[in-house]
């Protein structure tokens, strides 16, 4: 009896060890992740003086500043019509890369849906080639630049249609993560629908979609920020028009231009912080149904 006690004590204290280990990586990870994040806020709240008067990084400043953020906005040389360049910057991202985020999305997800609950012919070799067409980097650097070109879209330095049209023919990466989750959906209930008089494009917006929320937020979530990120792609084709300027190049470029100026780093990490806020609040919204649809996409495949 007594050995037997021994065991399960020796068990119980093995199995707190190893949580508490378990715990202290957790924490010692978020902590790693967490700290270049407050390295920019804190320097973006730190005062020009403060930053001049030493020549090592300023942990915690002694008296929060906000001339970062004001130097972002007075002494910025690209506006356009009074508009600051961040502003625009951000208007044009967004519907620079909303429009072929949903559009694409929408198409993958048919595409998806069909492959998943259609019998046709070829199908199997169809997917097989949209699987092939995930390692064919058609729209990205010189590859992609090269093939605009040929269609005219890069006539006269800049053009904006690099940047949307082929997203909005959707994403052979999106349509291979959306597949399994569609695959997994009950048959019983779009056999029903189709019973009900309801066609291809009525189950999906009405049945299929609304039942596969995670997987479409999680898909979008990456496509925006893949396209809100986009920082070569706007330096490539919008570098000669202002007016078309992305967030991520004004950034660069206004931050560039007060850093050589003789402006502090916490312009630049006030600039970043402010450019990263979008982002962070639409994780914010998101994120249960962006987990969700990572876990149980993942479960269901």
């Amino acid at each position: 009896m007594t050995k037997t006690f021994d065991k399960f004590t020796s068990a119980k204290a093995k199995n707190i060890y190893s949580k508490i280990g378990i715990y202290f990586g957790l924490i010692a990870y978020f902590l790693l992740l967490f700290l270049p994040f407050m390295v920019i806020i804190l320097t973006s709240f730190t005062s020009d003086a403060e930053i001049a008067s030493t020549t090592g990084f300023v942990w915690f400043p002694s008296e929060l500043s906000g001339e970062g953020y004001r130097m972002v906005f007075e002494f910025d040389p690209n506006k356009t019509n009074g508009v600051p360049s961040l502003l625009l910057g951000f208007i044009n991202t967004m519907w620079q890369t909303l429009l072929p985020s949903v559009v694409g999305l929408m198409i993958s997800g048919l595409a998806a849906y069909a492959y998943a609950k259609y019998d046709f012919p070829g199908k199997s070799k169809f997917f097989a080639s949209i699987i092939f067409m995930m390692t064919i980097p058609v729209s990205a650097g010189i590859t992609g630049y090269l093939f605009f070109a040929q269609l005219g879209w890069t006539t006269g330095g800049a053009s904006v249609l690099p940047m949307i049209i082929p997203g909005l023919f959707g994403s052979a990466g999106t349509i291979f993560f959306i597949y399994p989750y569609l695959k997994a959906l009950p048959d019983g209930v779009l056999e029903a629908a189709k019973i009900d008089g309801m066609g291809f494009f009525g189950i999906f917006f009405k049945i299929v979609l609304p039942l596969s929320t995670p997987i479409f937020l999680s898909q979008f979530l990456f496509a925006f920020v893949g396209g809100y990120n986009n920082y070569s792609g706007a330096l490539i084709y919008l570098a000669n028009q202002k007016q078309l300027w992305t967030l991520q190049l004004a950034l660069n470029q206004l931050v560039s231009y007060i850093t050589g100026a003789g402006g502090y780093n916490n312009v630049a990490c006030a600039a970043a912080l402010m450019s990263m806020l979008p982002l962070l609040i639409l994780y914010a919204f998101v994120q249960k149904f962006f987990i969700e649809g990572i876990t149980v996409g993942s479960v269901k495949g």
